[in-house]
């Protein structure tokens, strides 16, 4: 994944890049799912989002509809977002594939590798605090050496940007578990904002000379429960990152860099973890979910 870059927040011609994308997905013949998609489902949300919510790809429903996350797990994942409070107008739902698999089977490597360039645009122009990568195949696109039932709810950087993975919510459909941890996990993402500004912060320090004359402050525009949320946070973080102030320990990090030993313990126990909980899935009735990322766990 592309490093962030530096930008104005509020890019004034955010919105016609996505636009712009939107557009040359509508004509993508790059991989064999352009042969048999009814709609490419290219993404949709604000695009300015502080937060960016990502499938693998688009289910029947999404297909036929162009939209993301409109299927049963879509409306779960609208009631995730607000609980926080958010509304879905104030993040960016998208997938790594923009167009459906059929008979719902996982894209290959190559579907994956010729159209998740576009994905890469959308972050690089929307510049999110956090992404939310959703589902275990999601996760992998990002950083495949992580198990996505341990990770979700936790907080990573990685290239220079906040990751917060979660369990699908397809999996909180099926197995009441799953949606109890992600109703609890999805309350993260305020630690996670926090994260992603010191992030943004110390990106932004370290590539500006220490001579800059400070920027005027903007005008204070009305509120949305979302703009409370990320104010909050930024109040926060510039008590934790003053010059003269002890350095904050990272929200769910690693305090120290990790010795290879301690790494592949890690990844026995996430594997471990993971394992048990399927078989223990796998040992309970379970009924179907008609939409693409049912078939993601």
């Amino acid at each position: 994944m592309a490093d962030q870059q530096s930008k104005p927040k509020h890019d004034p011609s955010a919105s016609q890049q996505l636009a712009a994308i939107t557009a040359e997905v509508a004509t993508c013949q790059k991989c064999p799912l352009a042969r048999t998609r009814t709609n490419t489902v290219p993404g949709e949300g604000s695009s300015t989002a502080e937060i960016m919510f990502v499938g693998e790809g688009p289910g029947r429903e999404e297909d036929e509809s162009g939209r993301p996350f409109v299927g049963r797990a879509g409306r779960f994942l609208d009631e995730l977002i607000e609980s926080l409070p958010m509304r879905r107008e104030d993040v960016y739902i998208a997938n790594i594939v923009k167009c459906r698999p059929p008979n719902n089977r996982d894209p290959e490597r190559t579907e994956v590798d010729q159209c998740s360039n576009y994905l890469r645009q959308q972050i690089d122009i929307i510049d999110p605090l956090v992404i939310v990568p959703l589902g275990r195949h999601a996760l992998g696109w990002f950083m495949p050496e992580l198990r996505i039932t341990a990770s979700n709810g936790k907080i990573f950087r990685h290239n220079n940007r906040v990751l917060m993975p979660l369990l699908h919510p397809s999996s909180g459909l099926r197995n009441p578990e799953h949606g109890r941890m992600l109703r609890e996990s999805i309350h993260n993402l305020r630690d996670a904002i926090l994260e992603g500004i010191r992030v943004k912060r110390e990106t932004s320090q370290s590539a500006q000379p220490s001579t800059t004359a400070p920027a005027p402050e903007p005008a204070t525009p009305e509120l949305t429960p979302a703009t409370q949320i990320v104010e909050e946070a930024e109040k926060v973080a510039a008590i934790a990152i003053e010059p003269d102030a002890p350095a904050d320990p990272p929200v769910n990090l690693f305090e120290r860099p990790q010795t290879e030993e301690e790494i592949a313990a890690e990844l026995k126990r996430q594997r471990a973890i993971e394992e048990a909980e399927e078989a223990a899935e796998n040992e309970t009735e379970t009924f179907a979910v008609d939409d693409r990322q049912s078939s993601f766990f």
